[in-house]
């Protein structure tokens, strides 16, 4: 237990301070990400380049994807998954609050898990079908139009239909970026640097891949996810989360400073 800490105590000298190597500073970034993510999206409205690319991509992984790799992969596309890494999350940032006596950690938590909840929003405002849908397998499965936002005809899913419209954007890749970038935000300065941009990376990087090449989303899917995840990652490093004003009644420790 004094190892641990020694540990935590080396990630904010004087008071708990998220790990952020640089805070962004110009809008630009996000300004473009938005605007990429706004063109994947009007993409994937009709009959574009990118959907034959979608199409392509889903059957070239279907008959080149041996068991063994389709494996592998879904094991490694368990990275982006937001349920262990939310409470892997949540358990670093209490351990984190119990040792500083700060509940901004666990605040910083809450502020990343409520961003991932606007990737629910972003799948009811863009309906989309998954790539092996909307027959079982072994398919025929979607064709170009059939994988279009908002595809009109959704009778033949079945009772599923409501389970079938949820692929864009990439819940997963969403989640790989900003729980990782959580995580690193928690813990960055107990990591070397070589270290937080692997963990900052990899797992993208990784369920980028799997979760394309398994089918399991369109790559515009993917590429929106990717899109949307680089802005709310960069929202959470904007915020003050060490002077952020919060209710007394979360830092009932306050009533006894002096001004």
């Amino acid at each position: 237990m004094t190892g641990i800490r020694q540990r935590i105590g080396r990630i904010a000298p004087g008071g708990w301070e998220p790990f952020v190597v640089r805070r962004p500073v110009s809008w630009w970034p996000e300004v473009l990400l938005t605007a990429a993510f706004a063109l994947c999206t009007v993409l994937a409205t009709f009959h574009s380049p990118l959907i034959d690319l979608d199409i392509w991509i889903r059957d070239f992984s279907d008959a080149h994807r041996p068991p063994w790799f389709d494996w592998f992969l879904v094991q490694t596309n368990k990275l982006g998954q937001g349920g262990f890494l939310s409470g892997l999350a949540l358990g670093i940032a209490a351990l984190i609050g119990y040792f500083k006596q700060t509940i901004r950690p666990v605040v910083a938590f809450f502020g990343a898990y409520m961003l991932t909840a606007l990737v629910l929003v972003l799948k009811l405002a863009f309906p989309r079908i998954y790539p092996h849908w909307p027959r079982p397998e072994p398919g025929p499965y979607a064709d170009a139009a059939q994988s279009l936002l908002y595809y009109p005809d959704r009778s033949e899913l079945g009772d599923l239909g409501d389970t079938a419209v949820g692929a864009y954007p990439s819940g997963h890749v969403v989640n790989t970026l900003i729980w990782y970038g959580l995580l690193i935000m928690l813990t960055g300065a107990v990591l070397k640097t070589w270290q937080r941009r692997l963990l900052l990376t990899a797992p993208v990087a990784i369920v980028f891949f799997s979760t394309t090449y398994l089918g399991f989303h369109w790559l515009t899917d993917s590429l929106a996810g990717l899109f949307m995840g680089l802005v709310l990652i960069r929202l959470m490093q904007r915020v003050h989360w060490a002077t952020v004003p919060l209710p007394l009644w979360l830092e009932p420790e306050r009533r006894y400073r002096r001004p």
